[in-house]
């Protein structure tokens, strides 16, 4: 088992998870793999088609022999020591101390997460939601206004009412915008690092882009990640205040009473309202 607290990154889809692991990863003590989805696997029919997928992409992912690995979760009680021990695996191979890992759904399964792992640390990163959607409509996936406002409400309704029963103590969970990272990204990771406990490195701080994840990625899944494709460069802050020149107010205003129809309009708006005035400004 590990012995210092594993740290867990969620958030939408195109709110910036990816950079923040990528950024975490630079770290001289942190391993940050690739995404697992390891709620997703079916302890009680492992050998079924969806678990036998996400095992194989996670060999994969982390270099490892399949069956090695189809045994490992065969032996393991749950998928919490198969993951253990899978990362401590990882992490021993970079010589490092300790993991993260980043998979969007974590914050929709936090109180899992924190079942699991009583020790762990979980990082939401929040981006304002127009420019999220204005990036599914660039990348052309989930990009239909009702299906992105259901989906927002998945996330952030399962966030809130975390938020109402926390299943973390104190310093175990902590909320970061997007938009700080990108324009402030070392006091952003200053933070999260003290929040986690870690020494300040400055490699931590920056981002000049990763590269090999890409391909990784595309030899497991046979698909070109737009995410990963745009991770292979440096940090853009032309990608906040995207919203104005790629959607329309239409279907904007579509969203936003779709998702006050769900009981979440006040935590739109208010994600809204804390999304920092330069990309307001920026947006004009």
């Amino acid at each position: 088992m590990s012995e210092f607290e594993p740290i867990f990154v969620g958030g939408l889809f195109r709110s910036g998870t990816s950079l923040l692991r990528a950024m975490l990863g630079q770290h001289p003590n942190i391993a940050a793999g690739l995404e697992t989805y390891w709620f997703d696997i079916d302890w009680a029919d492992l050998a079924g088609e969806n678990s036998r997928e996400r095992l194989r992409r996670l060999a994969v992912f982390y270099s490892r022999d399949l069956p090695e690995l189809e045994q490992l979760a065969a032996q393991s009680p749950n998928v919490g020591a198969f993951l253990t021990e899978l990362f401590d695996d990882y992490v021993r191979k970079q010589g490092k101390a300790r993991w993260a890992e980043k998979t969007p759904g974590n914050i929709i399964h936090a109180h899992r997460l924190f079942q699991l792992w009583p020790n762990a640390k979980l990082i939401h990163v929040v981006r304002d939601p127009r420019d999220v959607f204005a990036s599914h409509r660039q990348a052309k996936k989930w990009d239909d206004p009702a299906y992105f406002a259901d989906m927002w409400c998945k996330f952030f309704g399962a966030a809130e009412k975390a938020k109402q029963a926390p299943p973390w103590g104190k310093d175990q969970f902590l909320e970061i915008r997007y938009e700080r990272l990108v324009t402030n990204p070392e006091t952003v990771m200053r933070g999260i690092i003290d929040v986690i406990g870690e020494p300040w490195h400055p490699a931590a701080g920056r981002f000049e882009g990763k590269a090999d994840e890409f391909d990784i990625v595309l030899k497991a899944t046979g698909k070109a990640s737009t995410t990963l494709d745009r991770l292979r460069r440096p940090i853009e802050q032309g990608r906040i205040g995207l919203w104005p020149q790629v959607l329309p107010a239409s279907e904007l205003e579509y969203v936003h009473a779709r998702i006050a129809a769900a009981g979440l309009g006040d935590v739109y708006e208010r994600v809204i309202a804390e999304t920092p005035l330069s990309v307001h400004v920026a947006a004009q």
